[in-house]
């Protein structure tokens, strides 16, 4: 009796030895999270702290509100300036990308500006920032119950001013207003973001010659008779052609004759010569590699104009072209290569050492930011089902995204 009752004992502290563990898991993710909230309390700007973070001198006499009397609800540092901008000058509701022309997006020269801790979530930094003055004329235009059709009058359409406010969330401000032009000119939107991305995310608005918006209208004409390749490889010679070639203009352009010349110009970026060796810093991110039952995975990133000119022969696409995007790190460029796998021995332990085979198949892949927005195989293919999972498992693995627009290309 004295036994059972012992083994009754034990068996009840084992259920409550497990009950606690359960509980103990059970909570952990709540005081985890409170534990999170107080950090991020602990954390909390000043309201002078959060002006380091703004970019509003010249707009002071618009305030509404003055920024002494901000109490913000939130410890999300994008809240807390977003909410103090909404404070000064908001009256009405303004799309989210305008808020950009009120941020302070370069670090400056002082180490102690708050800047220096990051950028604000969501946002990149503008290569036309000395346009922010204008862009902030417009943003308290909307904000203030203004009319923006007047204010935008020469630069945009009423149509297109209206279209413009429902931008990508993620856009620039002016790779918007080519949104909206591309919108309004009847291309499909899964174009208009690629075009944005490829293409017109380097103009500004000032399109003085017309070859911009000639090239709206070539696309708005053509692209119903654009396979995915014609229409890649078109858009890499118009892109190479706008900054290269004054001459070369979309104007009178048939779809024949532009695939022509595309086709003629990819032939000689491919028989293009080295030159001078030129090499670039890239993305901090190392070489990976990761294996399956039957294949290994390589990616390496191209940081030489060389290994682009080989990566542009061997996938027989222009890559090459992309030598001064890579060298001023607006793009990073990596290879993505598959082999068949075989044992090359056997470890005292028993373990297989697997070698590399022939290689299979390669993807090219084109990094802005922290962002993924090309991925093409040999001759600008489409990836296929496996070769993207590989790509989403790299990507995930460095904190890399793949953006709308190369996720709907892929």
């Amino acid at each position: 009796m004295a036994r059972q009752l012992t083994i009754i004992q034990e068996r009840k502290l084992r259920a409550a030895e497990k009950e606690e563990m359960a509980l103990s898991a059970l909570y952990a993710p709540a005081k985890k999270h409170d534990e999170l909230k107080l950090q991020k309390r602990q954390k909390k700007k000043t309201t002078s702290e959060l002006e380091a973070y703004l970019s509003v001198w010249d707009i002071r006499d618009k305030v509404l509100r003055e920024p002494e009397s901000f109490k913000s609800r939130s410890y999300n540092l994008s809240r807390q300036v977003f909410g103090l901008i909404n404070h000064m000058f908001v009256k009405y509701p303004v799309p989210y990308f305008m808020f950009q022309a009120c941020l302070h997006l370069r670090e400056g020269k002082e180490k102690s500006n708050a800047w220096h801790q990051r950028r604000l979530e969501g946002f990149r930094e503008d290569r036309f920032d000395f346009m922010h003055d204008l862009y902030r004329d417009w943003f308290v235009t909307l904000a203030q119950g203004g009319s923006f059709t007047k204010k935008v009058k020469g630069l945009m359409t009423s149509m297109e001013a209206h279209t413009f406010l429902s931008g990508p969330p993620s856009n620039l401000i002016h790779e918007n207003l080519w949104w909206a032009k591309m919108v309004v000119a009847g291309i499909p939107l899964r174009l208009v973001d690629k075009l944005v991305g490829r293409i017109f995310t380097s103009h500004w608005i000032d399109d003085a010659d017309g070859r911009l918006m000639e090239v709206i209208h070539f696309y708005a004409r053509y692209h119903p008779d654009m396979s995915r390749a014609a229409f890649e490889e078109i858009t890499d010679f118009i892109d190479w052609q706008l900054r290269n070639s004054p001459a070369v203009r979309c104007a009178g352009r048939t779809i024949t004759s532009m695939i022509k010349l595309s086709n003629e110009w990819h032939v000689e970026v491919q028989k293009a010569k080295l030159g001078s060796h030129i090499e670039w810093a890239g993305m901090a991110i190392p070489d990976w590699m990761h294996e399956e039952k039957a294949f290994i995975w390589d990616v390496v990133q191209l940081l030489n104009n060389k290994e682009l000119l080989n990566e542009g022969r061997k996938q027989r696409h222009c890559v090459y072209s992309y030598v001064n995007y890579c060298l001023s790190g607006r793009t990073a460029i990596f290879s993505l290569r598959r082999y068949p796998k075989a044992v090359s021995h056997c470890e005292p332990d028993g373990t297989f050492v697997y070698h590399r085979l022939s290689e299979l198949t390669r993807i090219t892949i084109e990094v802005q930011g922290r962002a993924v927005v090309q991925a093409r195989g040999n001759l600008n293919r489409a990836l296929e089902p496996y070769e993207k999972d590989v790509l989403k498992i790299w990507a995930g693995s460095f904190g890399i995204t793949i953006a709308d627009s190369a996720r709907r290309w892929m």
